[in-house]
């Protein structure tokens, strides 16, 4: 099979990257996305209720532009060839490629950490919500520890019990015990000091119990162990704590940074592979400021846009256009204390309590999904790089500084 542009991975970089491919080529060339399952995925709210609705199905507005999609996950790539492999043994080859292949969160090394719950997938999310269901049924006083005072690891904790509500559980829902666990010393040391005091409060004002410092030493269905040789009991052991490039990333020639995502230029191509855009969380790219992109809906979009607008460019002979993302954003939800806006890398706090709420409910119930209408104008016109830089959207925590690293 020849496809003149192939795109993996159906997550925000992935659609919007065949989108934009197919708004520059028109019909001058043919484009395919590749991905598991046909659905984009609503990942920043799976920390919220009712997870199995927090998916798109995306193959009515790829048919609508003519962008094939093939099921499948793809496994092994061949640069030279030209050509990914897919897990089934069928070859795509392809004149240009974008890897959008997102992220998955990094599992302490520690023992019993693969069975602990997490919110990283909607079908872990969903997994994670039985549990819930089933404490709500089992227990009045129940607990529940988060491991990752991260971003994720905040917005859950402040949802738990508006989760146990939802399951009709109300005395659990005000007896809950939530103990949000960290090896930092402060609450969400990557969102800076700035927002701390607000976040602190939202915290104290839930009854959400710090542990911080602390060192998880191993994991049981039903506990957490700790270095200092203390044990948490808990009905729940769930983990937010922080991604990595998935890993068909690493077969990308040329360097990486520490998250495992590769180091692109400024049209996104990969050095080390000439014919190969990377985009999303697979990327590490110079937002146009001197900072990184960070692994968030907000970066992946935009990334997306643009991988797949140069893949377009690049291989119609036009001349590709620099990636940049000046506007940043970061936008966490706090629960029944609303949500803290903040602009700009040094995170000045914009908005607050119900108002921030309001930008927050916006953003995750309008902004990150597809146009409404789903008309090929809307979707077309949605995939403008020069809309999407206008574009608010959440962020996630900062990425660590790229360091250079040699081709898996």
């Amino acid at each position: 099979m020849l496809c003149n542009i192939l795109i993996i991975g159906g997550g925000f970089a992935g659609f919007w990257a065949a989108v934009a491919a197919r708004r520059v080529a028109g019909s001058r060339a043919q484009v395919a996305l590749v991905s598991p399952r046909p659905l984009l995925e609503i990942r920043p709210r799976l920390y919220e209720a009712h997870p199995e609705t927090l998916a798109v199905d995306f193959r009515p507005h790829l048919e609508k532009l003519e962008i094939d999609f093939v099921r499948g996950a793809a496994e092994a790539l061949d640069p030279a060839a030209k050509a990914v492999t897919l897990a089934a043994g069928d070859q795509i080859a392809y004149d240009r490629l974008v890897v959008a292949t997102g992220s998955r969160m990094r599992r302490p090394p520690v023992p019993g950490a693969e069975a602990a719950f997490s919110v990283d997938t909607q079908a872990e999310a969903i997994a994670f919500d039985r549990r819930l269901k089933d404490i709500a049924q089992a227990t009045e006083e129940p607990t529940i520890a988060v491991i990752g005072a991260g971003f994720t690891g905040l917005e859950l904790a402040l949802e738990l019990r508006d989760r146990l509500l939802a399951h009709g559980a109300h005395r659990a829902a005000v007896r809950l015990r939530i103990v949000l666990i960290d090896r930092a010393e402060t609450i969400g040391p990557e969102l800076g000091p700035g927002p701390r005091p607000a976040i602190e409060r939202a915290l104290a004002q839930d009854g959400i119990e710090l542990r911080l410092g602390a060192v998880v030493q191993a994991l049981q269905a039903d506990r957490v162990s700790f270095a200092d040789g203390t044990v948490l009991a808990a009905d729940a052991v769930v983990l937010a704590t922080g991604m990595v490039a998935a890993p068909f990333a690493a077969q990308i020639p040329g360097a990486r940074d520490a998250l495992g995502r590769t180091i692109v230029d400024a049209s996104l191509r990969a050095p080390g592979a000439p014919d190969v855009f990377v985009a999303g969380d697979a990327a590490a790219a110079d937002t146009g400021d001197g900072h990184w992109t960070l692994q968030s809906c907000q970066h992946a979009g935009q990334l997306g846009r643009v991988a797949g607008e140069n893949a377009a460019r690049d291989l119609l002979g036009e001349p590709t256009v620099p990636y940049s993302q000046l506007r940043y954003l970061t936008c966490l939800d706090l629960g029944r204390a609303g949500a803290l806006v903040t602009q700009g890398w040094e995170r000045r706090i914009d908005k607050m309590g119900e108002e921030g709420k309001a930008l927050k409910r916006m953003i995750n119930t309008k902004v990150i999904y597809p146009p409404a209408d789903g008309s090929i104008e809307a979707l077309l016109a949605s995939s403008s790089i020069d809309l999407a830089a206008r574009t608010r959207q959440m962020d996630a925590p900062k990425a660590p500084e790229p360091v250079q690293g040699g081709a898996a």
